[in-house]
């Protein structure tokens, strides 16, 4: 298995790996010295984009089926289907030996953080798993942990020093600490945040509540109470931004399903507000003047029945992503055009199994995604 590294870079290039499909060009890495940086060069990508061009795909995480919880099943869509019948979902993986119902998880640039929600002591766990390669690893555990009563697992990439990381918050009696591990460490372990940058946050359970940080330039955000709370990743450092007046959340006419307060649109954070017609988005347009703008989405007739959320922005057109909160063996989805405030739908792929979901809260884990070649062993 030599053959590939006898080959001169420059067909390798050019000519042997762009336009081999995804699986066949992972399996390269076991037979190709030089793969490693060959995938990771902007020009070999762009080669790359120009055989299977893409702006991206939905990332589905859900239990298997309705009675084995205990392992998830990994498909992908993309994310703007060609004409005909939608495509069948592509199945990437199934991870074993985790209770679905028990896990949550984060998407940030391509890598996914598989932890559980609201753990404690021993369980607090964390995977990193690549769709791209289909590589999985096992963050160490952290023997501090032990002893706490509540651990929250956070999720995100600091895109100047190119290094993804995993944060968690613990609360045990009335304190509260900070725990970060950056993937790829060399020390491999975790470490203790400077508590100093965080006095001003109280230990009450508004990271227990399963609420999902939102990675946008360099930091993960959670909206709490009158304003977001950031944590750059690159000073691991604290901060708060205020949300401007007159925005409200206004939760749904069903209270008992979660929706997402803040989310990413085009690079940008987004306050999403709800009511029976549509959407109100406050968004975040330049980050450091701290300047908001106001859009309204109006919902097509009917489609409040099956209850929308912002997902993404779709990169090459920049239409806004709607998905559905419950979705059936069609996946059918909204695009709403903000520049000509209209919007469409669509079905964007199809299963031949119903997508089941999370039996405590019915909601199945949905992302963008774009592939990502970063190696994990």
């Amino acid at each position: 298995m030599d053959s590939l590294d006898s080959l001169p870079d420059d067909v390798l290039f050019h000519h042997i790996l762009p336009p081999l499909p995804t699986v066949s060009l992972v399996r390269c890495r076991h037979f190709c010295k030089s793969w490693p940086s060959i995938v990771r060069d902007p020009h070999f990508l762009a080669l790359r984009q120009s055989f299977y061009p893409t702006s991206g795909h939905l990332l589905f995480v859900c239990p298997a089926s309705a009675v084995a919880t205990s392992e998830l099943q990994v498909f992908s869509a993309p994310i703007s289907p060609g004409q005909g019948d939608p495509p069948l979902a592509t199945h990437i993986a199934t991870i074993p030996n985790l209770n679905a119902s028990m896990v949550d998880v984060h998407c940030v640039n391509g890598l996914l953080c598989l932890h559980p929600k609201n753990s404690s002591n021993s369980k607090a766990f964390a995977h990193i798993f690549n769709p791209t390669t289909r590589q999985i690893i096992t963050l160490p555990d952290d023997s501090s942990v032990r002893d706490k009563f509540r651990a929250s697992t956070h999720f995100g990439y600091d895109p100047i020093r190119d290094e993804f990381k995993v944060l968690r918050l613990l609360k045990y009696n009335d304190s509260h600490e900070f725990k970060i591990f950056t993937i790829g460490d060399a020390t491999n372990s975790w470490k203790l945040v400077n508590n100093a940058t965080a006095t001003h946050i109280r230990p009450t359970n508004w990271f227990l509540e399963d609420k999902r940080g939102v990675c946008v330039n360099g930091a993960i955000h959670w909206k709490y109470s009158s304003y977001i709370l950031a944590f750059d990743l690159r000073s691991e450092q604290f901060r708060q931004i205020d949300i401007p007046d007159g925005y409200k959340y206004k939760e749904h006419c069903r209270p008992h399903l979660k929706f997402p307060d803040l989310v990413e649109l085009s690079g940008c954070l987004t306050l999403v507000g709800y009511d029976d017609r549509g959407l109100n988005l406050t968004i975040l347009e330049d980050y450091e003047t701290r300047e908001w703008t106001q859009k309204r989405i109006i919902l097509p007739d009917g489609a409040n029945e099956r209850i929308h959320f912002p997902l993404c922005s779709v990169p090459k057109t920049g239409e806004i992503l709607l998905m559905p909160y419950f979705l059936g063996r069609l996946v059918r989805v909204i695009y709403h055009d903000k520049d000509k405030t209209s919007s469409r739908r669509a079905v964007v792929m199809k299963m031949l199994e119903p997508l089941w979901p999370d039996q405590k809260s019915g909601y199945i884990n949905i992302f963008f995604y774009q592939e990502n070649f970063r190696l994990l062993d």
